[in-house]
């Protein structure tokens, strides 16, 4: 029933004054009862499910170290090279540290508002003095704060805010996705803004913090300069960081002194080294070498079998490098698996994929090469409330029952669960059950070669990769194919060439990750999994999954109003998605391995302290620890 209108009281008072009393009385209930849409007040963050862990006036946030020391040089290491330090164009490989949109964010562009790293999704004002948001989600605005510059002084201004909207409608796919929601941009006054959300948009929380990632560009700076094209000159920022060399093989990042927000009670800790370099390896064996030489100082080890062996040498029994492993806060997502593109026949056929599946002996994979490091993924969502674990629950089962016989039977029936093989020998069982499977598709034996039944064409399917360690988990994988009398090959790429071929998914299957937050980001699940972006270039959709119900799932997860709402619809996909077989899974880590020589300092990290690694942002260089590290290699070298 519609709520009358105040209007309604006030007449009543006007026609029968003798009513007045009770026609006030009837008035307040109808303001009471009236949605309180556009009250909002201006807040110093915004919180996805419940409120804000930290006050406005809090000096620092828990997991930092507010005393730590600013100087020295971090260096970090990465496999391949960089052409591109502008991530508002699809191509190029894009330097770290420089996307807004990506991953952490960017060291170079002031987001509106950052995460905090102790929270599930609570976001706080950088940029932004003040985050307003409507009770129907239908706009969101920001307050700039007014003392925020660009690294040439030059003020941050309204009309940068508006200009880098204008460049976001014509830029990449990718960043035209992340915003297609926002309809238009309303300038209030000098230092407000407000963004109004599409009609057709889903009302949601997440449309606020993917907001909160929109990070200005300088108007003045990109005047007489092609937005729309990669570049290697150092771009003008406003950030804690600035560019200060950049080659194929080496960004250095150097700290701003007089940073605009360095006293802002979020940025305390924050940014303490004073340059970071990222070096680029063609080839990880040599990364590692250089690693033991002291040339680097910090890796993120997501390899098992390089955790275990590659670091077993004088400086790590001398005390002087550390190899610790954390439990983190964040979801794994799928972490590792191997992308099957049903753009193209066979891969197009549930059993042929599920075969493949099968052929894959993760068991024997982690003993031998990940020195059973590893965790068989038997979800998109590892480490998530909505990881699907058993049966579906009454809730899941709720919402597939609509879509019974649209999605294979045994999402109602059975647990999401991967036949588990012996770590020695061969997967011979597994192998025949695959063998089964191909043959119900339509892919016999013939003189020990798989051909169509109908044509008698060979079964073929090409695995490119361009990491080495993605080449060892695949070579058993391939011989198992051959087994099965399919015409399988390996071919190990450079990154570039396969990053085109991913782009315009030119390929029959990748190994590549498969992140998600535990509130997964609306644009990156549609990206990863939506029919609309099924066969548009740049999309993190590698496997072309079409499939209606899967993309009502997502919009129940995106449009869910509780955590509790959003893991059961999460749940069901999940479901959905791993027995519909698009993704082969590897494996997730027990927990995340870092290796660094003992020069550094960091906060406490691991649950419940912090969400993620906070390297290279909440770290800090150890003058102390760095003389030790010092004599100690040189004693090394003697």
């Amino acid at each position: 029933m519609e709520v009358p209108t105040p209007d309604i009281a006030l007449l009543l008072i006007d026609m029968f004054p003798e009513f007045r009393w009770p026609a006030v009385t009837l008035l307040h209930a109808i303001i009471l009862a009236t949605p309180c849409l556009g009250l909002a007040e201006p807040s110093h963050g915004f919180s996805h499910f419940d409120g804000l862990k930290y006050p406005a006036d809090m000096p620092h946030f828990d997991y930092v170290n507010p005393d730590a020391p600013k100087g020295g040089t971090v260096t970090m290491p990465f496999i391949g090279s960089t052409n591109n330090l502008n991530p508002y164009v699809d191509k190029g490989l894009l330097a770290p540290y420089i996307d807004p949109i990506a991953g952490l964010g960017s060291r170079i562009y002031d987001h509106l508002m950052r995460f905090s790293e102790d929270e599930l999704a609570s976001y706080y004002c950088w940029l932004a003095e003040s985050v307003e948001v409507a009770e129907d989600y239908s706009w969101v605005q920001y307050k700039l704060r007014e003392n925020a510059y660009w690294h040439d002084g030059e003020p941050l201004t309204m009309e940068d805010v508006l200009w880098t909207f204008d460049v976001i409608k014509n830029a990449s796919i990718s960043r035209r996705m992340y915003f297609r929601d926002v309809e238009r941009i309303e300038q209030i006054d000098q230092w407000t803004f407000k963004f109004h959300f599409s009609e057709t948009a889903e009302k949601i929380p997440q449309l606020v913090i993917q907001t909160g990632k929109f990070a200005p560009l300088p108007k003045h700076y990109w005047a007489d300069k092609d937005i729309y094209e990669t570049t290697m000159a150092p771009p003008l920022g406003s950030g804690p960081y600035r560019i200060g060399y950049a080659a194929p093989h080496k960004i250095l990042y150097e700290r701003v002194d007089n940073y605009w927000a360095k006293d802002l009670n979020v940025a305390q800790g924050h940014f303490n080294f004073d340059r970071i370099a990222a070096i680029y390896f063609f080839d990880k064996n040599v990364m590692l070498q250089a690693m033991r030489g002291g040339l680097i100082d910090f890796y993120l080890e997501e390899n098992e079998y390089d955790f275990a062996t590659a670091y077993d040498f004088e400086g790590f029994h001398m005390g002087l490098f550390k190899k610790e492993t954390y439990r983190m806060g964040f979801a794994y997502g799928m972490h590792f698996g191997i992308a099957l593109n049903t753009r193209r026949p066979p891969l197009d056929a549930i059993r042929v994929r599920e075969a493949l599946t099968l052929a894959y002996n993760f068991e024997w994979i982690n003993r031998v090469f990940w020195h059973k490091g590893m965790i068989r993924n038997n979800t998109f969502f590892a480490r998530s409330g909505m990881q699907a674990n058993g049966l579906p629950s009454n809730q899941e089962l709720e919402l597939l029952e609509p879509f019974r016989g649209q999605v294979p039977e045994r999402v109602f029936t059975d647990a999401v669960e991967l036949p588990e093989n012996k770590p020695f020998g061969r997967n011979r069982e597994t192998l025949r059950q695959a063998h089964v499977l191909l043959e119900e598709a339509g892919w016999t034996l013939k003189n020990f070669e798989r051909v169509d039944k109908v044509t008698g064409a060979p079964f073929k399917i090409e695995f490119v990769v361009t990491y080495q360690d993605h080449e060892r988990m695949l070579v058993p994988f391939v011989d198992n194919l051959r087994k099965l009398g399919i015409k399988a090959t390996l071919r190990r790429i450079e990154g570039n060439l396969l990053y085109n071929r991913i782009r315009n998914y030119d390929f029959d299957a990748t190994i590549r990750k498969y992140y998600t937050w535990k509130v997964p980001f609306p644009a990156r699940l549609r990206g990863q999994f939506g029919s609309e972006y099924a066969d548009i270039p740049n999309m993190r959709n590698l496997a072309g999954t079409k499939d209606p119900v899967i993309d009502f799932l997502i919009e129940k997860i995106t449009t869910a109003r509780s955590e509790e709402e959003m893991n059961i619809a999460g749940r069901a996909l999940d479901r959905v998605a791993l027995f519909s077989f698009y993704l082969i899974p590897d494996g997730y880590p027990l927990g995340r391995h870092i290796v660094y020589w003992d020069r550094l300092g960091h906060p406490p990290l691991g649950v419940p302290n912090m969400n993620w690694t906070g390297m290279p942002y909440l770290w800090w260089y150890d003058e102390e620890k760095a003389a030790r590290v010092k004599a100690g290699i040189a004693q090394m070298s003697e």
